[in-house]
C-alpha cells in the first residue's frame, strides 16, 4: 500500500507550487513564470523522489526543509515582483496551509487504520477544493492588498514563519509513530490556531485598506469644501459690489454710450460664469473628485478639456472610483506642473457604456518620453515632471478587481492612459 503515500506525496509537492502561483505577482510575464516555476518544481520534484527512495519517507519529510523550502523559497524570491515583507509572508502562508492540510489528511489516515488511502483520497480532494476556494474568493481582494499596501507585512511575515517552524517541529511524518496525549493535544492546537491567525491577519490587512480608501475619500471631499468654500466667498463679495457696479452702469448709460455699458455687461457676465460651481457628472462623490482636481489643475495653469457622461448610480463601488480619478488626474497635474505654462493641458475623457462599462481616458503634455517596465507600468524616476508611476498600481489593482484594462502610453508629446472597467452585471464573456 506503499504506493498510495508515494502518489499523494508527489500529489502535494506539485500543489504546494500552485498554491503559492494563485497568489503570486510575477516579475516577469507569466509565460516565463510557469516555464521556470514549472522547471525548477519538476527538478526538485525528481531529486526528492529519488531521495525518498534512498533515504525512506520518514526521513525525506523531515529533511523537507532543505530539500524543498530553500530552493522553492530561492526560485520565487528571483521570480517575485515584491521583494519584501510581502513575498516572505506569501510564503510561510502557502507553505503553512499546505503543510496544514498534510497533517489534517495524515491524521485522519491514522484514525482509519494506517492503510494510505484515506490520506491519498482526502489529498486528491482537499488540495484542488483548497485552490478553488482560494481562486472564488481570495485571490482578487489579496492581490489588491498586495498593490496597495507596502507596509506592516514585515510583522505577518514573522508570524507566518513562527507557525511553519511550529507546523515542522509538532508534524508526525507517515510511518513515525503518534505522540503521546499531551503531544497530540498541542498539535491539534497549533492546527487550530494556524488559519483562525491567517484569518485575522488577512482581516487586518483588508480593514487597513479600507480606512486608507476611506481616509482618502475625506481628503477628496475636504478639498471640494475647500473649492466650494472660495466660490462663496467670491459670491458674497461679489454681491457687496453690485450696487457698485448698477451706479457705474447707471453712470454709463447716462451718458448714452451703449457700446460701453455693453462691454460692461459682458464683463461682469464673464466673472459670474467664473463663480459658479460647475456640475461635471450626476454622481456627487465623482464630482466632488473632478471638482477638486480641475480646480488644482487651473490653479496649476492647466488647460482641461473634460467631456464627462456619467449617470446619478453606477454599478461599481464609488470608493474605488474616487480613488482612480484622484490617482490618475493627480499624477497628470503633477506631470504638467514641471513644463513650460502654454504647453500644460490635460484632456479626459469620462463614461458608462451600454453595456455598462466604464470608460477613461485621460491625456496629459509629457515632452520628455516616459520609460515603462516590464508590467506595462511608467517607471519610478527621480527626475522633475517624470513621477507618473505614482498611485498607478492602485488604478491596476482597481482595474484587476473589475476584470477590467489598463494600457500606459507615451506618444507624441503625450502621456496616454486607458482604463476600462466592467461591472458583474454587463462584463463581456472573456
Amino acid at each position: 500500500m506503499t504506493i498510495f503515500r508515494d502518489i499523494s506525496f508527489l500529489w502535494s509537492m506539485m500543489h504546494i507550487i500552485l498554491f503559492f502561483l494563485l497568489l503570486f505577482e510575477p516579475r516577469f510575464s507569466w509565460r516565463t513564470t510557469f516555464a521556470v516555476s514549472f522547471a525548477g518544481g519538476g527538478t526538485l520534484l525528481i531529486a526528492n523522489v529519488m531521495a525518498m527512495f534512498w533515504l525512506g519517507h520518514g526521513i525525506i519529510m523531515r529533511l523537507a526543509f532543505f530539500t524543498c523550502t530553500i530552493p522553492t523559497f530561492l526560485l520565487f524570491y528571483i521570480l517575485s515582483r515584491y521583494r519584501d515583507g510581502r513575498f516572505f509572508f506569501l510564503f510561510c502562508l502557502s507553505d503553512t496551509s499546505c503543510f496544514w492540510l498534510l497533517q489534517i489528511t495524515n491524521f485522519l489516515d491514522r484514525l482509519t487504520g494506517d492503510t494510505y488511502l484515506v490520506m491519498l483520497i482526502g489529498r486528491l480532494l482537499l488540495f484542488p477544493a483548497a485552490e478553488l476556494l482560494i481562486w472564488n474568493y481570495i485571490r482578487r481582494p489579496y492581490l489588491s492588498l498586495q498593490n496597495e499596501l507596502t507596509k506592516g507585512w514585515w510583522l505577518f511575515a514573522a508570524v507566518g514563519a513562527t507557525y511553519y517552524l511550529l507546523i515542522m517541529v509538532t508534524s508526525v511524518p507517515v510511518g513515525y509513530a503518534m505522540p503521546d496525549a499531551a503531544g497530540l493535544f498541542r498539535i491539534i492546537l497549533v492546527l487550530i490556531l494556524m488559519p483562525l491567525t491567517y484569518l485575522t491577519i488577512l482581516l487586518s490587512l483588508w480593514r487597513q485598506m479600507q480606512l486608507y480608501k476611506n481616509t482618502r475619500q475625506i481628503e477628496l471631499q475636504h478639498r471640494d469644501y475647500e473649492a466650494l468654500r472660495q466660490k462663496m466667498e467670491l459670491e458674497r463679495i461679489f454681491r457687496h459690489d453690485l450696487r457698485h457696479h448698477m451706479i457705474v452702469l447707471s453712470g454709463i448709460l447716462e451718458r448714452g454710450d451703449s457700446e460701453d455699458a455693453k462691454h460692461y455687461i459682458q464683463e461682469l457676465g464673464s466673472r459670474l460664469d467664473g463663480l459658479s460651481q460647475k456640475d461635471w457628472c450626476a454622481n456627487h462623490a465623482l464630482n466632488a473628485v473632478l471638482t477638486a482636481y480641475f480646480s488644482q489643475a487651473e490653479q496649476a495653469d492647466c488647460t482641461v478639456d473634460a467631456n464627462i457622461r456619467l449617470p446619478r448610480q453606477l454599478p461599481y463601488d464609488e470608493t474605488d472610483l474616487c480613488i482612480l480619478l484622484a490617482n490618475v488626474l493627480e499624477n497628470a497635474i503633477h506631470a504638467c506642473r514641471a513644463i513650460p505654462g502654454k504647453t500644460r493641458k490635460i484632456s479626459v475623457r469620462l463614461e458608462l457604456t451600454e453595456n455598462q462599462a466604464l470608460s477613461l481616458s485621460l491625456a496629459n503634455s509629457a515632452p520628455e518620453p516616459v520609460e515603462f517596465g516590464k508590467d506595462g507600468l511608467p517607471v519610478r524616476s527621480s527626475r522633475p515632471g517624470k513621477d507618473h508611476g505614482l498611485g498607478l498600481r492602485s488604478v491596476k489593482a482597481i482595474a484587476d478587481r473589475y476584470g477590467g484594462l489598463m494600457n500606459c502610453q507615451w506618444a507624441k508629446g503625450q502621456f496616454l492612459l486607458r482604463v476600462v472597467l466592467f461591472s458583474k452585471k454587463g462584463a463581456p464573456a472573456r
